[in-house]
């Protein structure tokens, strides 16, 4: 039973028995009776009046924890005009404006937190104290491609994305510079704070791609002009000297010597027409054009692959497949560049294999486009030559250049077209998404 109903139950008892009282000696009391009538009404009303008033505050309070607990932080009490009850208002009201502060506070720092992270670029991933993931952003959800619910309450090391396992080895307050399956290239950097007396740590993940390509571009094109430059400056004199040399064996009396005279020559002349070429396919990377758009059909493109390649590789004992699915949508494209980045992955694919594979091309719809893949069955390549893929002048062939991959990645993304190379097992794959028109 509440405070106030037991008092106003005592109350009524207590009345109700002088009252029988009275009654019981009326005869006794004669006109006093009417007195103490009078006297037992007044203290009635007196009593419920002292009742309201002791009870008064209790009310005021239970109802003040009533709106504290309900979080209705916008409420204000009006005052009663009573000192004491108005002390426990006014302090109410000013702890209640006080908390109305500090959550509009708190809630605009969580928003313009959450906001801050979803709009970030770089990725952003929070452990917890079991080194699971607690918090994982759109950037590093998008850089290690899964949901969030794939992502968080996992360690990286269950993440099956090759860039969750590399972040995985990192350690603390490492910085390491990584290279995706997709050219990208990423300084990852992992850091720990304090919490509750506690280590938690943390990875970002920020983006460099584009940074690090304009600053290798800038370098290795005016390396590539000033090569260039001398290079085809002294092979056109040094050739048109030979070339008059060679004129002159006419007056060699000797056939013997005359021969050996032009074999020299024609392998001077050979030679400095082989450096030229060596040195154009430089010059072909810093030259490239942007790319001419036109409507074209990926299954014809594909055909005319397979035209071109099929009596070459099947004297190495490569077989080559071809896979398009019907009804696929036309893509905006140039069809020459195009053809050197198909070109390109074929033959480095061809020379991983050497002799006695398969490689297989296909393309299928996926929503918004068509995603092309190479797959080849040659040697595949490890973590530090993943690493440096995509990089100018590196390379794992004897006689290569190092840029192969360096002019696919360059047309690649003057197309916008997403692309990821990848190992797995045996085998290596070569992934190009584009949008259909």
């Amino acid at each position: 039973m509440k405070l106030k109903a037991t008092f106003y139950a005592y109350l009524i008892a207590l009345h109700v028995l002088v009252g029988a009282v009275l009654v019981w000696h009326r005869e006794s009391l004669g006109w006093w009776l009417f007195a103490g009538e009078i006297a037992l009404l007044l203290s009635l009303m007196l009593g419920i009046r002292w009742i309201r008033m002791a009870v008064r505050p209790a009310e005021i309070a239970q109802t003040l924890a009533d709106v504290v607990e309900a979080e209705e932080f916008g409420t204000r009490y009006p005052e009663v005009g009573k000192r004491e009850i108005d002390r426990v208002i006014q302090a109410y009201n000013k702890m209640i404006e006080t908390l109305q502060h500090e959550w509009m506070r708190l809630g605009e720092q969580r928003g313009f937190l959450e906001r801050f992270l979803t709009v970030t670029p770089v990725g952003i991933l929070i452990f917890d104290f079991a080194g699971q993931v607690s918090l994982v952003n759109p950037r590093a959800r998008q850089l290690l491609g899964g949901d969030q619910d794939e992502i968080e309450g996992r360690s990286l090391g269950e993440l099956s994305s090759p860039l969750a396992q590399t972040l995985d080895k990192l350690d603390v307050e490492e910085t390491r510079l990584i290279s995706d399956s997709a050219g990208r290239r990423l300084r990852c950097q992992r850091g720990h704070f304090v919490d509750r007396g506690f280590d938690r740590a943390y990875i970002l993940i920020e983006e460099l791609t584009a940074e690090l390509n304009r600053s290798e571009r800038e370098t290795y094109e005016k390396l590539i002009r000033m090569i260039a430059h001398e290079v085809t400056n002294t092979v056109a004199a040094t050739n048109s000297l030979l070339e008059s040399c060679r004129n002159y064996s006419v007056e060699l009396t000797s056939d013997e010597h005359r021969a050996d005279y032009e074999n020299a020559l024609n392998v001077l002349i050979t030679r400095n027409r082989n450096l030229n070429e060596f040195t154009r396919g430089f010059s072909d990377l810093v030259k490239l054009p942007a790319p001419q758009f036109h409507v074209v059909d990926i299954g014809e493109l594909l055909k005319a692959m397979k035209t071109m390649f099929s009596a070459e590789l099947a004297e190495r004992g490569i077989e080559l497949a071809i896979h398009a699915e019907q009804g696929l949508p036309p893509v905006s494209m140039d069809r020459g560049q195009m053809d050197r980045v198909i070109i390109n992955v074929i033959r480095n694919a061809a020379e991983a294999i050497d002799r006695d594979g398969h490689i297989e091309i296909a393309a299928r719809g996926i929503p918004g486009g068509i995603e092309l893949s190479i797959t080849d069955s040659g040697v595949g390549f490890d973590d530090e030559t993943r690493a440096h893929l995509f990089t100018p002048f590196f390379t794992t062939k004897p006689q290569g250049q190092g840029l192969g991959l360096t002019l696919i990645r360059e047309i690649l993304n003057q197309h916008d077209f997403k692309f990821a190379f990848e190992s797995v097992g045996d085998e290596t794959q070569f992934r190009i998404e584009m949008p259909a028109v």
